[in-house]
């Protein structure tokens, strides 16, 4: 009962755990873990005394270590050195005419070693855990020790040495979630498929010069850390209470209040409406907003009303004009239902274009997701 209390307990701090922060700049990182080739691995004689076999190999270990750089919209590019060995179990053979070395007749291992430029896209989430995939492509230098001796059963090709080196391209697909530790610290658990154009070897078959072809790639499974040097990209703002029950960011004003004027016009109205990410629909605080500020324009003579839409630059820019067209009319059908006349409204959308907070693209700002709404009279 204690332990599943002390767990309880531990989930509701993470469910608690403040967002993690996305980092930009210069990062670090080693890992190791398992590293699995698969069975029936292509294994071919070209030479002389040709055979068709294939290669079996027991798990084996991988470690990693990369330098790399993180920049807006969580796209992280990275120099990474890895290294792989496995055992090799047996080649079984064709199981018609050529019968192979099997565990008790051969032994050795196959090593590789790799030079990757990967890039890799982080989704940053409302957690402190960050799922990323990515692709990287580079050389890889395989290395073959395979020693097999004379088998004595029929079929056999006598004794196997291999004992060479070559250079492949290698290519890789990645996916993993970081773990935020602490203050630009994650622990990382990623998976790796990794590949090689197949390499050729050198060596001999019973006595006998022979040439050799093989199929390598492998899965990996990878625990390591990760450390940034750069600064946490900016923060969400933190939002404040207005006099009409609104909230906006700290470094906004609140909507003005109206006061008593004996002559002449009043001084414009304006408001700022702001959405989540992505989103177009209002929240109860912007409806509460926009009531408030019909209710005042229409106690007075309203002249004209204009409503200008913005998104942020975390989208492509031809999709955050669709998207700031859409809140500048989420807005003015706002406006329209709590009574302003609908041709005394203009809408205006700028996408991304006009900014009240400049960002590098990519960035989402919750200050640039708003809809201004100017309320002038006569």
């Amino acid at each position: 009962m204690k332990l599943k209390t002390t767990l309880l307990a531990a989930a509701a701090t993470l469910a608690a755990a403040p967002a993690a922060h996305a980092y930009q700049g210069v990062y670090g990182a080693i890992g190791a873990g398992l590293s699995y080739i698969g069975p029936d691995r292509d294994f071919e004689g070209t030479g002389a005394l040709a055979f068709d076999s294939e290669a079996d190999y027991e798990n084996g270990i991988g470690v990693y270590t990369a330098l790399g750089h993180e920049g807006a919209g969580g796209w992280r590019k990275e120099f990474e050195f890895s290294y792989r060995t496995n055992d090799l179990r047996h080649f079984p053979g064709d199981g018609i005419n050529f019968t192979g070395w099997n565990e008790n007749t051969v032994d050795g291992d196959i090593q590789s070693m790799a030079f990757m430029f990967n890039l890799i896209k982080n989704f940053q989430s409302d957690s402190k855990v960050t799922p990323y995939v990515g692709l990287g492509a580079g050389m890889a230098r395989l290395k073959a020790d395979y020693i097999g001796a004379d088998p004595s059963f029929s079929g056999g090709f006598g004794a196997l040495n291999v004992q060479d080196k070559a250079w492949e391209f290698a290519y890789q697909g990645i996916a993993g979630l970081a773990f935020e530790l602490a203050e630009g610290l994650a622990l990382d658990l990623s998976y790796r498929y990794f590949a090689t154009f197949d390499p050729d070897f050198t060596g001999t078959l019973a006595g006998l010069a022979e040439s050799y072809e093989q199929e390598y790639n492998s899965h990996s499974l990878f625990a390591g850390l990760r450390w940034n040097f750069g600064a946490a990209a900016p923060a969400a703002p933190q939002y404040k209470d207005c006099w009409d029950g609104s909230s906006v960011p700290v470094a906004s004003d609140c909507p003005p209040q109206l006061t008593e004027q004996t002559s002449g016009a009043l001084d414009p109205i304006n408001v700022i409406v702001y959405f989540d990410y992505d989103k177009s629909n209002l929240t109860p605080e912007a409806s509460n907003l926009i009531k408030e500020a019909s209710a005042r324009a229409l106690a007075n003579d309203v002249d004209t009303v204009v409503v200008s839409g913005h998104a942020d630059r975390s989208g492509g820019s031809a999709y955050n004009q669709q998207l700031s067209e859409r809140r500048a009319a989420v807005v003015r059908d706002a406006l329209i239902a709590n009574g302003i006349p609908a041709d005394k409204i203009r809408i205006e959308s700028f996408g991304e274009d006009r900014p009240a907070k400049p960002t590098e693209d990519g960035v989402r700002e919750p200050l640039n997701r708003r809809t201004e709404v100017v309320i002038s009279f006569q």
